[in-house]
């Protein structure tokens, strides 16, 4: 049974079903009463999934609600006219026609409505026809729209430039725009690698990255590049991050999927140096930009590295006897066995995997305890709220004996 499984059981237990297993099943719950479903959850799959130890109370969400700064419609053009459907987070099956989120800030909202009614008119149509997908990413200060598109022609592009003039005059808080090209018209909203060639992104205005701040210090990322969706909960993740490495100056930190720097940069300042490898260019360019952004003293280096098989290793500083701490946020189905195998036989102090795939997780264990590693902390952060998912730390040290 997935953990998606159990909180839909309990769900119904509680009479609490009234509208359906929807995209946001937990939204309409009293948050408190969120946390405890998902605490209780959570005990009934550690226990049947018999992985280790017992994981600490999930981690509050300062913003519970309307705090998704990333956020996206799935493009429907059909007998009944253009709409802009609210789809779930694998962005394979939109939401019914109408359906608002109460997860995405009141902004977003009142965007895509004025959206939907601007692609409505019979002047938009050959934009409407073209389009996929329409995401807002940013943060709760400014706004960027991102238009996925299937092709680009003469038509499109003149059309998609005057709704593009339009954004900031309807909200001045849209700072830019852009323009995904997907002729795969994959159901991934952003998903680079289903897209052939090179990535087509063109910028229609504004800056060509965005911009977020997390305690204190800003990071720069292209538009198309991973970032948390929960702003107010990252702060949270990097300060429960740092409690549990607990960094020394004589250690070296090793950053897997480090996207454009976001663990790697808040704790090199603790560390000897800090290695950053991640397989997307962009990422790893915006990370070493970012690096103006913190103290000069901090020795930071980055790659590009495609994290898989065992070649990745060329990718990874040579350990020359130091001391070795090693943090791995992966996507959602977790690491390959044989690269979980290959870091083991560096003999990491300590390891910190952050998994977002609550499903992934038993088989995730199993790897490192195969390779000689054992879970001495979990604690389950609630970073996406409102919804049957959590990001989960386990801190990973060696079996000593």
């Amino acid at each position: 049974m997935t953990f998606a499984d159990l909180i839909q059981a309990r769900l119904r237990s509680m009479g609490a079903m009234a509208h359906g297993f929807s995209i946001e099943p937990l939204a309409h719950l009293d948050y408190a009463q969120e946390l405890a479903l998902k605490n209780e959850a959570l005990r009934e799959f550690w226990t049947a999934c018999r992985l280790p130890g017992t994981p600490a109370p999930v981690v509050a969400a300062p913003r519970p609600r309307q705090y998704r700064t990333t956020t996206r419609r799935h493009a429907r053009y059909g007998r009944d006219g253009f709409r802009l459907a609210v789809s779930e987070d694998d962005g394979a099956r939109p939401g019914p026609v109408g359906e608002r989120s109460v997860l995405e800030p009141v902004e977003h909202g009142a965007l895509y409505s004025f959206m939907e009614g601007k692609l409505s008119e019979s002047h938009f149509r050959v934009l409407a026809e073209a389009l996929n997908h329409v995401i807002i990413r940013g943060s709760y200060a400014e706004r960027c729209v991102i238009f996925n598109v299937s092709g680009l022609d003469g038509k499109v592009v003149r059309k998609l430039k005057i709704l593009g003039a339009a954004l900031p005059e309807f909200d001045r808080e849209v700072v830019s725009a852009f323009v995904f090209v997907d002729p795969t018209q994959s159901r991934y909203y952003l998903d680079s690698g289903q897209v052939p060639g090179s990535v087509k992104t063109k910028k229609l205005f504004g800056p060509g990255v965005l911009v977020v701040e997390f305690c204190g210090h800003r990071y720069l990322y292209y538009p198309t590049a991973f970032t948390q969706v929960n702003e107010a909960m990252v702060p949270v993740m990097l300060a429960t991050a740092r409690e549990l490495l607990a960094p020394a100056r004589d250690q070296h930190l090793v950053d897997l999927y480090c996207g454009y720097g976001l663990f790697t940069h808040f704790l090199a300042d603790s560390y000897a140096h800090a290695w950053g490898v991640d397989s997307s260019p962009q990422g790893i360019e915006a990370a070493e930009k970012n690096a103006r952004f913190f103290p000069p003293g901090n020795k930071v280096a980055f790659r590009v590295g495609q994290i898989s098989g065992e070649s990745f290793m060329r990718f990874l500083p040579r350990p020359d006897g130091h001391a070795e701490v090693l943090l791995a946020d992966p996507p959602r189905q977790g690491m390959p066995a044989e690269v979980i195998s290959a870091l083991a036989s560096r003999t990491p102090g300590k390891v910190l995997q952050a998994c977002c795939g609550t499903d992934e997780m038993p088989r995730q264990v199993a790897c490192w305890q195969a390779s000689g590693y054992q879970v001495t902390k979990v604690v389950p952060l609630d970073m996406f709220a409102g919804t049957p998912h959590l990001e989960t730390l386990l801190l990973l040290e060696p079996v000593r004996g």
